[in-house]
C-alpha cells in the first residue's frame, strides 16, 4: 500500500513538472527546450524533437553538441550545426564547467558590454541561453544592443525570437529581415535558416 502511494505521488509530481517544462519551452526558454527534447527522445528514440533544433539554433551548447552526435540528415541547418565553431569550443572550455558565473564575473561582463564590446554584449545573451547566470530580461537588453551594433549572431538570435514569438510577439517579416541581415553579415547558419524556413 505504502509503495503504491509513493509511486502514485511520483507520477503526479512528474506530470506536474512535465507540464511546467513544456510551458517554459513554449515560452522560449532554451534550457527548457533542451530538457523537453531529452524527455521526448526518451519516449521516442526514432525522432529528433523540434525543441532540440530550436534550442541549438538559439546557441544552446548542449543541444548543439547533442545534434552533432546524432543527426546525420543532410540539410543546410544540420550542416551548419555540425560545423564546430572555435568560439563555441572556447565557450565550452571557459563556461562549460561553471554552473553559474559569480556576481563579480557578471559585473565584469556588464562593464565590458557597456564599453561597447559587441562580442561581450552577445556573450551575455549566450550565457542566458545556456543558463549561466543572467536573467532573460537583462540578456534581452544586451542582445538588442549587440544586434543594433551589427553582431551577426545577435541579429540571428533576435530574428529567431521574432520568428517564434519568444519574449516578443511573433513577427515573421521582422524576423526574416533580421536573419537576412545576419546572413549579409556573413553568419552561415542564418543563410541556412533562410534557405530552409523562408520558402
Amino acid at each position: 500500500m505504502f509503495r503504491s502511494a509513493i509511486l502514485f505521488l511520483l507520477v503526479i509530481i512528474n506530470n506536474a513538472f512535465a507540464g511546467d517544462l513544456l510551458q517554459m519551452a513554449e515560452d522560449g526558454h532554451p534550457q527548457s527546450q533542451f530538457d523537453q527534447a531529452m524527455r521526448e527522445i526518451n519516449t521516442n528514440t526514432n525522432e529528433i524533437p523540434n525543441w532540440l533544433v530550436i534550442a541549438a539554433l538559439q546557441d544552446h551548447q548542449q543541444a548543439s553538441h547533442y545534434l552533432r552526435k546524432v543527426v546525420t540528415e543532410a540539410n543546410p541547418i544540420n550542416r551548419q550545426l555540425h560545423t564546430i565553431n572555435p568560439d563555441d569550443r572556447l565557450f565550452s572550455e571557459i563556461y562549460g564547467p561553471i554552473t553559474k558565473i559569480t556576481k563579480e564575473g557578471l559585473n565584469d561582463l556588464r562593464r565590458e558590454g557597456k564599453q561597447g564590446d559587441i562580442n561581450t554584449q552577445y556573450l551575455i545573451w549566450k550565457l542566458y541561453v545556456n543558463d549561466k547566470g543572467f536573467s532573460k530580461a537583462e540578456a534581452w537588453v544586451w542582445l538588442k544592443r549587440a544586434a543594433g551594433n551589427n553582431h551577426p549572431r545577435a541579429n540571428f538570435a533576435l530574428g529567431l525570437l521574432y520568428y517564434y514569438g519568444y519574449i516578443v510577439p511573433e513577427e515573421r517579416k521582422r524576423a526574416i529581415k533580421l536573419i537576412s541581415k545576419s546572413s549579409d553579415l556573413g553568419f552561415n547558419l542564418a543563410s541556412a535558416f533562410l534557405e530552409s524556413y523562408s520558402k
